[in-house]
């Protein structure tokens, strides 16, 4: 019964404009109420300040609703640790619910991903930024990155015209961080955000609901152990092979040397 979750939340960011290179169209709206341009300025300082950040890592704990055929959600999960250093590093670690393990890289010249699991990994050139390397690995590579806009410095921008709507909620804590929650809509998805109230507005969690997929499946994330100042080390961004993996490449580059029509998920097999 196990239908494991694939590029749909990167697909669907794509689709929506949450993880788009080119800019999108804002359908005109009447003027806002006080409660919408508190949330909309809550947004923006939120986008404006992880945009401005020249490092920082943090743990994340993810959950995602996988729609059965007889329309039972079923929830699986993930925790990924995240380490940024701009213009052009950055690390995750993913582990699954069930154990597996994968490392994805940029060193400002290859995005390297390794499976701990099948001692396997792939590596393509990509020079350039960070926000070139996650435009890359997501929309050519085909692979998954869940919340992949929050990492690049094009959030403030790319966000606003794709909003449709917005509006606070409320005021209050999450595991005893004053947080501010606001509530919006994009064309495809509704999304929440808690924001933490001060300084310092980084997301503690985040809700997004895929209104218009069947069943209407939900993706949130906990935040935890934000560092504005990491430590780096010198290895921290370098991938040296454990004894005995091999390199294999990504499934998209097969696909396309073969010239066979590409599969919706190129990491984990199928979708939702």
């Amino acid at each position: 019964m196990k239908l494991r979750w694939s590029n749909w939340l990167a697909g669907v960011l794509i689709c929506t404009g949450l993880l788009a290179t080119t800019p999108g169209r804002c359908a005109e709206t009447p003027a806002l109420t006080d409660s919408q341009r508190e949330a909309a300025a809550l947004f923006k300082n939120m986008s404006a300040y992880l945009a401005g950040l020249q490092s920082f890592s943090v743990k994340f704990r993810a959950g995602y609703d996988v729609v059965q055929a007889t329309g039972q959600k079923i929830e699986f999960g993930e925790t990924r640790s995240v380490v940024l250093a701009r213009p052009d590093r950055l690390r995750v670690e993913e582990v699954g619910s069930d154990g597996k393990r994968d490392l994805a890289l940029f060193d400002g010249r290859d995005i390297t991903v390794f499976d701990a699991d099948a001692a396997v990994y792939a590596k393509a050139p990509q020079p350039g930024t960070v926000d070139d390397a996650l435009v890359y690995f997501v929309r050519d590579l085909r692979m998954r990155m869940p919340l992949a806009l929050l990492l690049t410095t094009r959030l403030p921008d790319a966000l606003p015209s794709r909003v449709q709507s917005i509006d606070f909620v409320e005021s209050t804590e999450i595991l005893g961080v004053p947080t501010d929650h606001i509530a919006g809509r994009a064309e495809n998805v509704d999304f929440q955000f808690w924001i933490t109230q001060g300084q310092h507005p980084l997301p503690l969690r985040v809700v997004i609901t895929y209104r218009k997929s069947p069943g209407q499946p939900q993706f949130w994330a906990n935040f935890a152990d934000w560092n504005t100042s990491p430590k780096i080390g010198k290895t921290t961004f370098e991938f040296s092979p454990p004894p005995g993996a091999r390199q294999i490449p990504f499934a998209v580059q097969v696909s396309r040397a073969a010239g066979t029509p590409q599969p919706p998920d190129m990491k984990k097999g199928g979708t939702p």
